[in-house]
């Protein structure tokens, strides 16, 4: 299940004639209708005979079908989950909160049209942590996203229902979401699939909410890391920003980072991460290095927090001012914008320096390496009823501390399963490089999950 692409799939079986992709969405929106109301993944879904999603699906056939396209490939009739913080012209875009419940937008994103040039089908928008503020989405103006191996526990944050979508669809789906602080990895962690977090800038965000414009990505969710490959490479294209290209022996060096990185982590996080890294060694693709790291690197979740807070509370002043609107909002989400009010300029600019010495920091991590290892959360999914009251405390950092290193330097980032398969709860392994190196985090991605299937 997760060696093979469903994308490849799913067009040979277009091209044979064994399906369609009125079939394909008809499946989808059927399967999001069973599981909606038990997870609140979507917050609108593009459903009905004559809505979008059908209706887009039929003219991509009636495409084939004349002969327009006689093999489907690339993104061509991929069903698209949307997090409802990205705009799609004539739709609710909500950020799952009470001020923007009836914003509707004229225009798509930028991300949404380049998607939907590729030929992917709209399914709809999915729920969030209100303002994307929350590592979560339990805060929520339409309800929690509830996690599909457990429905008592969180689905993870910001993006949860775009991770929800694709991990529990009945066949190929691409998730589309954003991550300020790890708000791909985390819910793609929680949920057992794939969350890539692209070098900073190579996605557009035109047409994205901002929570933090400065450390804001835009990035993908998909079930399998072929699947990731290919819809990277077609959404990127040629505005990647393209690093410098570097000798590297046969096999991929792994930084394994240890100290700092490893504090509190849960014992069965731990120690599936570990064997992971065992299996990726016994591969013959990898050889892991051991990096330990101290407390130093506790500034740069110092220098994050504060940069992301200052900005979001600035963009949304209007809403914590506003008594009738913030009565209607989150109070964890009230509480980190309350913080946000209170970094003054000084802290800010200090903030944005420390921003600049984690390029170099974690550029000298990687001296000698390929690419750097380490959970991607430190605990498993944590149960709704403990979240509740607590978002902005310690599950906060435990779930985000691990990722949102690389939304401060920009690095491309990505989250795999580390227990794939397993009944137990989903871990998750985090492998990150250096800028512009986002091919490179891919095949250390698809060579790593290959090593840990196969030795499962």
């Amino acid at each position: 299940m997760f060696l093979e692409s469903e994308f490849s799939a799913y067009h040979e079986a277009l091209e044979h004639g064994e399906t369609t992709c009125e079939r394909r969405v008809r499946d989808e929106l059927e399967n999001v209708e069973h599981y909606n109301e038990r997870l609140n993944a979507f917050v609108t879904v593009f459903g009905g005979e004559k809505g979008i999603a059908l209706s887009r699906a039929r003219e991509l056939d009636a495409g084939l079908k004349a002969g327009k396209r006689t093999r489907p490939s690339g993104m061509f009739g991929i069903p698209l989950a949307i997090k409802d913080n990205i705009f799609f012209g004539g739709f609710p875009t909500t950020a799952a909160t009470y001020y923007f419940k009836d914003f509707v937008p004229s225009l798509n994103a930028d991300i949404v049209d380049d998607a939907l040039g590729l030929g992917c089908i709209p399914l709809g928008k999915t729920n969030l942590h209100e303002l994307a503020l929350g590592g979560t989405s339990a805060a929520s103006f339409f309800g929690p996203v509830r996690n599909p191996n457990d429905v008592e526990r969180v689905a993870g944050g910001s993006s949860g229902g775009s991770a929800v979508s694709v991990s529990i669809s009945r066949g190929p789906v691409l998730g589309l979401g954003t991550d300020t602080g790890g708000s791909i990895r985390v819910p793609a962690a929680l949920c057992g699939i794939m969350g890539f977090k692209p070098t900073l800038g190579t996605l557009s965000l035109g047409g994205v909410f901002p929570l933090s414009a400065t450390l804001d990505h835009a990035g993908l969710l998909t079930r399998t890391m072929p699947d990731m490959v290919k819809a990277f490479e077609h959404l990127a294209g040629t505005r990647r920003p393209r690093a410098q290209t570097r000798r590297r022996s046969e096999r991929i060096k792994v930084g394994v980072l240890t100290g700092h990185f490893q504090e509190e982590t849960e014992e069965k996080v731990s120690k599936n991460f570990w064997r992971a890294v065992d299996r990726m060694e016994a591969s013959g693709d990898f050889q892991a290095v051991e990096v330990p790291t101290d407390s130093s690197y506790e500034r740069f979740t110092r220098a994050r927090a504060a940069i992301q807070l200052k900005e979001a509370a600035w963009f949304y002043k209007e809403l914590v001012n506003s008594e009738k609107v913030a009565a209607k909002m989150n109070q964890d989400v009230l509480t980190l914008l309350g913080r946000g009010m209170g970094v003054g300029q000084v802290r800010y600019l200090g903030a944005n320096l420390v921003r600049l010495e984690s390029v170099r920091a974690f550029g000298r991590l990687l001296k000698g390496l390929d690419v750097l290892a380490m959970p991607t959360a430190r605990v498993v999914a944590p149960r709704l009823d403990d979240v509740a009251g607590k978002e902005a405390g310690r599950l906060r950092r435990l779930l985000l501390q691990n990722t949102e290193m690389f939304n401060l330097c920009g690095f491309p980032a990505l989250s795999i399963p580390s227990n794939p398969g397993s009944a137990e709860l989903p871990t998750a392994m985090q492998l990150a490089c250096g800028l512009g190196e986002d091919e490179l985090t891919l095949r250390a991605g698809d060579l790593a999950m290959r090593a840990i299937v196969r030795q499962s």
